[in-house]
């Protein structure tokens, strides 16, 4: 079997956007010259790696097999090249911002080594800021792209409510999913039952994992709870062991017994999940950037802060229905008395 490094990244990019049209624009190929180089591929592998659907492509066993083995395959291309070339005297700078919901313990540090591996020749800047403030730093020029979070599946009754919270974007922006992150509803362990969910704490109201809590909460309750805004998750997650209020955090940071100690779940309310989404411009406005190794970085890095040891089991949470947008749940004394 003899598989080049090009259409391995063609395989890539079509198992990322599920379609050989897109996969074609994005790498500014014919869709023509993407399906030959797929059929190719799959004379070579022996068997059919993508399933045809009426909208799109999804993978076959044997796809799934080769798209694990193409991510190292050109993650080691990537060092390699990195390796050998010499660093220019003034390298391109990638500025990407990261939403306070993704940039807590070492998730910050997983995307900067991460991206020394993967990003050939690039000087690669974070900047942490809200939601809100994404889409003016790319009016400004200020980022090239960002690390936001995004609807996962707005045909989910829960879901709904947070699409309805969800900050449109620009048509000029591309978005890229990358992960699926699991938040949970917690408390801490001293606070008193009869005034859960009356007071909550967030870290960037415009995100739609930190503005779902509160809207839920009003809907469940007879008035709406009290905000608190704090800077970072790591002061949402401190703010909340101390008894402040209620908070939505992210699975892997809530499931640590390390940092989550005093955390208990909030009772009645369900987990819920958005997309780790990569938003940002079109390729061709900064063509020497590296869009695709950019994507694989931030993709591994979010991944790697979503995973939770076997003897680390995440609090658990009580399932809801919502109908049509609006709680229909079982009164919870604990919190809607």
């Amino acid at each position: 079997m003899d598989i080049d490094a090009r259409t391995l990244r063609t395989f890539r990019e079509v198992t990322l956007t599920g379609s050989f049209t897109q996969a074609a624009r994005r790498l500014g190929y014919s869709q023509s010259s993407v399906t030959a180089q797929m059929r190719a591929l799959e004379r070579q592998v022996g068997e059919p790696v993508f399933e045809r659907l009426p909208n799109g492509v999804r993978l076959t066993h044997s796809g799934t097999v080769l798209r694990d083995y193409a991510r190292q395959i050109l993650t080691l291309v990537g060092e390699m090249e990195t390796a050998l070339r010499r660093p220019a005297a003034n390298p391109p700078r990638l500025t990407v911002g990261i939403v306070p919901a993704l940039a807590y313990g070492q998730q910050l540090a997983r995307v900067t080594h991460l991206g020394r591996r993967l990003l050939s020749g690039v000087q690669l800047a974070l900047r942490v800021m809200g939601t809100a403030e994404v889409h003016d730093a790319f009016r400004s020029g200020a980022i090239d792209g960002a690390l936001v979070l995004t609807v996962v599946d707005a045909d989910d009754p829960a879901a709904l409510l947070a699409d309805q919270l969800h900050t449109e974007r620009s048509d000029d922006l591309t978005e890229v999913r990358l992960q699926e992150v699991e938040f949970v509803p917690v408390t801490s362990v001293g606070h008193r039952r009869g005034n859960l969910g009356r007071q909550v704490v967030i870290a960037d109201p415009d995100c739609p994992s930190q503005r779902w809590l509160p809207e839920f909460l009003r809907l469940r309750c007879d008035s709406p709870p009290e905000i608190h805004e704090l800077g970072s998750m790591a002061g949402v997650r401190a703010a909340t062991q101390s008894g402040l209020g209620c908070a939505m955090l992210p699975m892997a940071l809530a499931a640590s017994h390390q940092e989550a100690g005093g955390l208990r779940p909030l009772p009645g309310v369900p987990r819920m999940r958005w997309n780790a989404s990569l938003v940002h411009g079109r390729p061709e406005t900064r063509p020497a950037l590296d869009w695709q190794n950019l994507t694989e970085t931030l993709r591994q890095a979010t991944a790697l802060s979503c995973v939770v040891r076997p003897d680390e089991p995440g609090p658990e949470s009580a399932s809801v229905v919502l109908d049509g947008g609006t709680a229909a749940l079982d009164p919870d004394p604990s919190i809607a008395s």
